[in-house]
């Protein structure tokens, strides 16, 4: 990966046990492209004096000693998503890297309500890290639905990691197939589908290195099983996924097609929000 060392990796943390994936992922990240490494957290709940923000900077002091790097502590009260908005671009940060709340009883992992909102929220691209960071990531595997949404999500994951190999998927169903069912309607959607596609690739915003290392498919099926049946295929280890900006991830959202590809996806997830107009 190339070395940025302009950039800063800004990783938010609550000091549970889960908070090593994110602290992992984001200390590997700032090691391999020389960036600053800032760390925050958040006193939300309980005592807010300088005892216990002398206790929160001591105990990440103590994380960081471990994996012999340098950062910036940032330890606030109030709002979390605020704060975290806020501090991540008062330090200029590239990326905010945070961590599931938990592994739900069907072991899918829950993302948390502080969490929806730091991604409905921030205007940086918020790097989900639900696994331990044992490699560097290889593969990025982008979910398009041909809305300016995801366009933007995938622009701005092949910036932040333009050394990946890429790969854009759409999955695509026929409308009232009960009625309609037949290999030549399917085929038929399937080639309208590739059309878009072409023209969606041709209107992206990237560089001609990026392009290099860019491929796509065009898949029948539900948008989950397509895009979960590709990252096994392709052994994939980092997922983009993009937000509307108009309306995010709100508590009464729960069938939302991104909120469902954040939530059951198996790879760490790059969830970026479209700028409002």
């Amino acid at each position: 990966m190339a070395t940025q060392s302009n950039q800063t990796i800004f990783l938010t943390t609550d000091l549970t046990a889960r908070a090593d994936r994110p602290m992992d992922r984001a200390i590997q990240l700032a090691k391999a492209r020389g960036a600053k490494l800032v760390v925050c957290h958040v006193l939300e709940k309980g005592r807010h004096d300088k005892a216990a923000v002398d206790a929160a900077k001591a105990e990440i002091e103590l994380d960081l000693a471990s994996y012999n790097i340098e950062a910036k502590i940032i330890i606030e009260r109030g709002d979390v998503v605020s704060q975290i908005v806020d501090n991540a671009a008062a330090n200029n940060a590239a990326i905010i890297v945070a961590g599931v709340a938990r592994i739900g009883r069907l072991g899918d992992l829950v993302m948390g309500t502080q969490l929806e909102r730091i991604i409905h929220h921030s205007p940086l691209p918020v790097l989900i890290a639900k696994n331990r960071a044992t490699t560097q990531y290889e593969r990025l595997v982008a979910a398009s639905d041909f809305s300016p949404p995801s366009a933007y999500a995938i622009e701005q994951g092949c910036t932040l990691f333009p050394d990946l190999l890429t790969h854009i998927i759409n999955a695509f169903h026929v409308p009232f197939e009960g009625f309609l069912h037949s290999d030549t309607v399917t085929e038929e959607f399937r080639t309208e589908q590739h059309l878009q596609m072409t023209k969606f690739m041709e209107d992206l915003k990237l560089s001609p290195d990026v392009r290099k290392s860019l491929t796509y498919s065009v898949e029948y099926g539900d948008t989950c099983s397509v895009v979960m049946q590709a990252l096994k295929n392709r052994h994939t280890d980092l997922a983009v996924i993009g937000t509307h900006g108009t309306s995010g991830f709100r508590a009464n959202m729960m069938g939302s097609m991104a909120r469902a590809l954040i939530t059951y996806l198996p790879c760490d997830i790059l969830a970026v929000r479209q700028p409002l107009d």
